[in-house]
């Protein structure tokens, strides 16, 4: 008799946990198909280059996640080779993915053939580890030329507050140089890489939210700020 309570007990345990489980994965697509956006208040859009980083991009997806907002991460291919389950988290919760090349090299100077190993190898292990195919690039260095837009078929995006990050490693002078300079329609230059990165988007993002601004993808910005 003992047994049989024991049992019954383990059954009704794990039917609820099952239950949660199936009700926390709908509320997490519920919130992603109802985003909406307000095209009368400030928005901006949170860009991140040369990830993802294993330890450092997780950190960044939790903030954005807990403030019901979405990055834009521009992905190298050697990257995403080591972290295709991470790349898949940040798909599954909504957040752009855009191509950086493989190897983060120089693009204006390639020969075609070495572009086209730059960018089509990178699309084609996003493709393949998340099911998701780019429509946006961002060149290494923001180095880009009219012979170079010729020859992309995605469209370029570079950004118009750069956070420095790469330069200073200070989460302090970071936070200042985008809470000091930020507008209505910034795409906001940033990388998945550094400590002090991952530090500052947790003062950023909820400062920004504070402020009214909605933190939204390049589409989600180019839809409405573009029209």
């Amino acid at each position: 008799m003992k047994k049989k309570i024991i049992v019954y007990s383990m059954m009704i345990i794990l039917l609820f946990t099952m239950q949660f489980q199936v009700y926390g994965e709908t509320n997490s697509q519920i919130d992603l198909e109802e985003r909406k956006i307000d095209p009368n208040k400030p928005m901006v859009a949170l860009t991140f280059d040369d990830g993802p980083s294993e330890k450092y991009t997780p950190e960044i997806l939790d903030v954005l996640k807990d403030n019901y907002s979405l990055g834009t991460f521009f992905v190298l291919g050697t990257e995403v080779e080591k972290n295709k389950e991470l790349l898949n988290r940040m798909i599954k919760e909504g957040n752009q993915i855009g191509n950086h090349t493989y190897n983060h090299k120089n693009l204006t100077i390639l020969s075609d053939e070495e572009l086209s190993n730059e960018l089509d190898s990178t699309q084609n292990i996003i493709i393949e580890s998340g099911d998701y195919t780019p429509t946006i690039m961002r060149p290494p260095y923001g180095y880009v030329n009219d012979g170079l837009r010729k020859k992309l078929y995605m469209s370029v995006v570079l950004w118009t507050l750069d956070a420095r990050d790469w330069e200073n490693r200070n989460t302090e002078i970071i936070c200042n140089n985008i809470l000091e300079n930020v507008k209505d329609g910034d795409i906001i230059l940033m990388h998945d890489i550094y400590e002090s990165t991952a530090e500052a988007v947790k003062i950023i993002v909820p400062e920004l939210k504070s402020r009214g601004y909605q933190l939204v993808t390049i589409d989600e910005l180019n839809s409405i700020k573009k029209k």
